[in-house]
């Protein structure tokens, strides 16, 4: 621990192996292979001359043409601790991640096709990941973002940024652990975010004030980083203050000077910024077309999905977020060309407004329905209807050239669905005796205990500990 006396530290249930040494139990980083699965709008080759999609010319700046954006299947932590491990390191200049929150809820995806509702159930993969993650209450849950946001920290550029989207249950859990992993200095606004209207459903009688908002913590990793401010155009009733217009029709309003000098005043006359009424009073000008107003950390202007019922963005994702969302983030705390990730991707809006901005990006999930649903959604993102109108040429191609990855993912595709046979065939591999009422433990082979491993990721030493604590509380002999 921090010898520190300013130092504040968030502790939960097996952050230490000795409490008093202060020695942390380590975070596992295996380095695991990829697998390109298929290359989506690779270059094409004619008369054996390599063609491109997109001609160097019409990438954004900073943008090589030859890179080609990452869409991976498979568990976050595996997939970062493995970029990490190949190169990859401080080369990611945004993250934004938007966790499952500890909810304890039904994981099955429910989505609309045509008039047909569809309910997709999570995985064996997913299911078993769920429960490692919630089966030990909060302290578990803390764990598993502890790791993740550790890595996410060694893969963020020096001067990156990183936003982590929470609510109620953990938002001030989270950022005691942020403030130890990225430092107190370094964070810079806790972002509200209005999601929901009040006042409808169960919020009407509900006995306690309607929670219709989100935490998106926004840290950097250094003291130098890149943020844009951005602003909003005045609303239509500000408009109508801008009646007056110049000679050219350039429109403004009227100020009175207040306690300007009349050195001051001047000035302002050879800038063309003084009006003179029709009575000889002067006043001071104000562009319509310089009229900013600045975004602050309330976000009030975006709706969800949870009001937007009807919008095309919806995937049938529940927690599922608007574009407009990620798109002010994106301009804000990064420039084209620049790498942006999300290693919680779902229906892969992070990517898509990343890919429409002009900036590369990183994405993965552990479901594969939402693998295959970004997948989709970035084939469509240049072909919309409102983009062609903004601008035909651009948009009419399809999306910049992506790979698709998988991790440590091998012959188990025929598994995913029979965890049941699975154990039994890997337990009638080793020969040994399938066994019942325990935890962790999956069989006996002689005097010895057999623990069957995840299908699509390593035995950790964690797992190793829990089938050690299994056989003490069931005195397995």
């Amino acid at each position: 621990m921090s010898e520190n006396r300013k130092y504040v530290e968030l502790i939960w249930h097996q952050k230490y192996n000795n409490i008093d040494k202060g020695e942390r139990i380590p975070i596992e980083k295996p380095n695991l292979p990829f697998q390109t699965v298929e290359t989506i709008n690779k270059p094409r080759i004619k008369g054996g001359i390599q063609s491109f999609l997109f001609p160097q010319d019409e990438y954004p700046k900073n943008y090589p043409g030859n890179w080609k954006n990452l869409l991976i299947w498979g568990d976050n932590k595996f997939v970062m601790s493995s970029l990490i491990k190949q190169g990859w390191a401080g080369k990611i200049n945004l993250i934004y991640i938007d966790p499952p929150f500890f909810t304890g809820a039904d994981f099955t995806i429910r989505t609309e096709i045509g008039d047909e509702r569809i309910e997709k159930e999570p995985s064996i993969i997913e299911e078993r990941a769920y429960k490692d993650t919630w089966s030990g209450g909060i302290a578990s849950y803390i764990k598993y973002l502890y790791e993740r946001l550790i890595l996410t920290r060694e893969l963020l550029d020096e001067s990156g940024s990183i936003y982590v989207h929470c609510d109620w249950h953990v938002g001030h859990y989270l950022k005691i652990m942020m403030d130890e992993i990225f430092g107190y200095d370094n964070f810079r606004n806790d972002i509200i975010w209005k999601r929901d209207a009040p006042g409808k459903g169960a919020k009407t009688v509900s006995k306690q004030w309607p929670r219709v908002f989100d935490f998106i913590l926004f840290y950097t990793k250094g003291n130098e980083y890149f943020f844009e401010q951005q602003f909003n155009p005045p609303t239509d009733l500000q408009i109508k203050e801008y009646h007056y217009q110049d000679p050219d029709g350039r429109k403004f309003k009227r100020t009175t000077l207040g306690d300007y000098s009349d050195n001051s005043i001047r000035k302002l006359e050879k800038q063309g910024l003084i009006y003179k009424s029709s009575t000889g009073r002067k006043y001071k000008k104000y562009y319509l077309d310089k009229a900013k107003i600045t975004i602050d950390s309330m976000w009030t202007d975006i709706f969800g999905f949870g009001v937007i019922t009807s919008s095309k963005e919806r995937m049938g994702f529940a927690t599922q977020k608007p574009e407009a969302l990620l798109k002010r983030i994106i301009l804000a705390s990064s420039k084209e060309g620049d790498i942006v990730a999300d290693f919680f991707c779902g229906s892969g809006t992070t990517l898509v407004v990343a890919e429409k901005l002009g900036r590369r990006w990183i994405g993965c999930d552990l479901s594969k329905f939402s693998i295959h649903t970004t997948r989709k959604r970035l084939l469509d993102v240049h072909n919309s209807r409102d983009l062609q109108k903004e601008n035909k040429k651009k948009y009419e191609k399809p999306a910049r050239p992506f790979e698709l990855w998988n991790i440590g993912n091998y012959e188990t595709i025929y598994w995913q669905e029979k965890e049941n046979k699975y154990l039994s065939f890997i337990l009638r591999l080793y020969r040994a005796q399938p066994l019942t009422g325990f935890r962790y433990i999956h069989g006996r082979k002689g005097n010895r205990a057999v623990h069957v491993g995840p299908m699509n990721a390593p035995v950790t030493m964690e797992e190793v500990e829990k089938v050690m604590i299994d056989c003490r509380a069931k005195q397995f002999l």
